[in-house]
């Protein structure tokens, strides 16, 4: 698995008060489109928050079905973690570090809105689910990431994960 490492603010490990980990799933269909959330002003990759409890691979599922209603199997370990080092977590001064570990999945299955579980701020926050061509996804985040449709630093992380995908698996012909 590769291992992307941002720290813009320059910090230690010593530093950090919490460790965050997280879940991100690149979601394929066979015409090489992929499932985009959009909720709280910004585009993501579905996903979440893992709790000490859950294992990875539970973490990844329960999130897929909480935000796209679909029912998957578990395939392939994560292709990529990026770390980041976060000097003020949200606006709440703590020293972070969020790393989130990004799965693939193939499906031809639509989202079952009648299986999702939107959390509070999902739903505060009109959730919604598109679906885009994987050739147009970098260009589309050039796009908006300086819009107010889209958080810079989530769209810095998501032009990682297309550069780290398409050199892992579209230059090998792994799709």
């Amino acid at each position: 698995m590769k291992e992307i490492i941002i720290n813009d603010h320059k910090l230690e490990d010593s530093e950090i008060e919490k460790k965050v980990i997280r879940v991100k799933a690149l979601i394929f269909n066979s015409k090489e489109r992929i499932i985009l959330a959009h909720n709280n002003n910004t585009y993501q990759f579905p996903g979440g928050h893992k709790t000490d409890e859950e294992s990875m691979e539970d973490c990844i599922l329960r999130e897929i079905k909480e935000e796209t209603g679909l029912s998957l199997e578990m395939k392939e370990a994560p292709f990529l973690c990026i770390k980041t080092y976060d000097n003020d977590y949200f606006g709440t001064g703590k020293k972070v570090l969020n790393c989130i570990y990004y799965y693939r999945f193939f499906t031809d299955e639509l989202p079952n809105f009648m299986e999702t579980q939107y959390d509070e701020l999902e739903m505060a926050t009109d959730f919604n689910l598109y679906y885009i061509n994987w050739k147009d996804l970098k260009s589309f985040l050039e796009e908006h990431e300086s819009s107010e449709e889209m958080d810079p630093n989530i769209a810095r992380e998501m032009l990682h994960v297309i550069d780290e995908y398409n050199e892992l698996f579209k230059k090998n012909n792994l799709v």
